[in-house]
C-alpha cells in the first residue's frame, strides 16, 4: 500500500489507539475529525490524548467539494469536528451538516486575536457556527531555476512556452475564482451569467496548456516533483514547503492581480456523537502555542499567534461564499471534461 502523508498521519494516530491506551482514555472515547493536512500534527495530538484522555482519529479531505460528499453521506454522523473553509461553511449551515456553536464551552475563543474575532464568515443569523483557526492563500509555486525572478502575473500558466509543465488543483470554487481574477472581473466570488462563459473560456484555455489536474497535497507535490512541472496553482503555503523539504528549489508567489486568502473555521458536525470531545480538542488547538507551531510547521497563518505570520495579506482577495456553487460545479465539469 503506498503510504501518502494523509495516509502517514491517519495510521500515526491510529497507532495510538493500540492496546497501550489507557482505560481513562479509552471511556472518554474518540474525536472523529475531518480536516485539512496539517490540522492534526502528532506532536499535538500526543499531547491533546495525554492531558485530555480523548484519542483523536483525523481523516483529511482533499478539495471541499469532497468535504461536503463525505458530510452528506452520513448526515455528519461519521465525524464530530469539521475544519470548513469560509467560503463553503455557508453550504454546510443551509444543509445542515453542521450545528451552531455553545460559545460558553469554548473560554480558550478568548485566546483568538481580535481581528479574527471580529470576522463574521461564520457567523449567520447572529450565531456563530466556527471559530477561525487558520488562514492562508492559494498561491504559485514556481521553479525558482526556471524562473530566477518570481512571475508577477497569473498568466504566465497560460503561457504556450511552459505546455505541460503546469499543473493545477481540481477544485470547481477556487478555480472560478482564479478565472474571474484572470479576467478581471470585480468580485470574483460574485460571477454574473453573462459572465460564466468567459470565465468558462478562459479555464477552458488553461486547461489546453495543463499536465493535469491534482487532487490534494500530497499528488500535487508529488506530480511537481516527477514530471519536470515548473509551475502551480498551489492549494497554499504547505505545497511550497513541502516541495523545499524534498530538496526541489521553488518559490511561492503573489501575482499582482491577487490571489485568493482563505480562512479555516472548526466546526461541530450536526452528527456529532463526541461533542465534548468536540469542543475540548478546539479548546487544546485554540492556544498561541500551537498557533505558532502550525505556522512553523506548515507555513499557514495562525489566529492565536501573528508570530511568523506571512506578509502578504494586502494581495489576498479573502474568500466568501460564492453566488452559485452548483452554477460552478457545473461549468467546472463542463471545463474538466472538454464540453463545449
Amino acid at each position: 500500500m503506498k503510504i501518502s502523508r494523509r495516509t502517514s498521519l491517519t495510521l500515526g494516530t491510529a497507532a495510538l489507539l493500540s492496546p497501550f491506551i489507557s482505560s481513562a482514555r479509552a471511556e472518554k472515547g474518540a474525536i472523529r475529525m475531518l480536516l485539512w493536512d496539517g490540522y492534526a500534527d502528532k506532536s499535538w495530538v500526543d499531547d491533546f490524548q495525554q492531558q485530555s484522555g480523548y484519542t483523536v482519529q483525523a481523516s483529511y479531505a482533499t478539495s471541499a467539494d469532497e468535504q461536503i460528499a463525505k458530510m452528506k453521506a452520513s448526515s455528519g454522523k461519521d465525524y464530530d469536528l469539521v475544519a470548513v473553509d469560509s467560503a463553503s461553511i455557508k453550504t454546510f449551515v443551509d444543509q445542515k451538516l453542521i450545528s451552531l456553536l455553545d460559545m460558553n464551552k469554548l473560554p480558550s475563543f478568548n485566546n483568538v486575536l481580535p481581528d479574527f474575532q471580529k470576522v463574521q464568515t461564520a457567523t449567520f443569523g447572529g450565531v456563530r457556527y466556527g471559530i477561525p483557526l487558520a488562514w492562508g492563500s492559494l498561491g504559485l509555486v514556481y521553479d525558482k531555476k526556471t524562473f530566477p525572478e518570481a512571475p508577477k502575473s497569473w498568466a504566465v500558466m497560460w503561457d504556450p512556452k511552459y505546455k505541460k509543465r503546469v499543473i493545477s488543483q481540481d477544485d470547481a470554487n477556487n478555480n472560478i475564482n482564479l478565472g474571474a481574477i484572470m479576467l478581471g472581473l470585480s468580485d470574483p466570488f460574485n460571477v454574473k451569467p453573462d459572465e460564466f462563459p468567459k470565465v468558462k473560456q478562459k479555464l477552458a484555455d488553461l486547461r489546453g496548456n495543463l499536465l493535469t489536474y491534482f487532487a490534494g497535497f500530497d499528488e500535487g507535490t508529488t506530480l511537481f516533483s516527477e514530471n519536470n512541472v515548473v509551475l502551480m496553482f498551489s492549494m497554499g503555503e504547505l505545497s511550497a514547503i513541502a516541495l523545499q523539504k524534498k530538496g526541489f528549489d521553488v518559490g511561492y508567489a503573489i501575482p499582482d492581480e491577487g490571489a485568493l486568502g482563505w480562512m479555516d473555521n472548526l466546526t461541530l458536525s450536526a452528527g456529532a456523537a463526541n461533542v465534548d470531545g468536540a469542543y475540548a480538542w478546539m479548546n487544546y488547538f485554540l492556544q498561541a502555542k500551537i498557533g505558532k507551531s502550525m505556522t512553523e510547521k506548515f507555513g499557514y497563518g495562525s489566529t492565536t499567534s501573528a508570530e511568523g505570520a506571512p506578509d502578504y495579506t494586502a494581495r489576498l482577495k479573502w474568500a466568501k461564499p460564492p453566488e452559485d456553487l452548483s452554477m460552478r460545479q457545473k461549468v467546472w465539469n463542463e471545463v474538466r471534461s472538454g464540453a463545449n
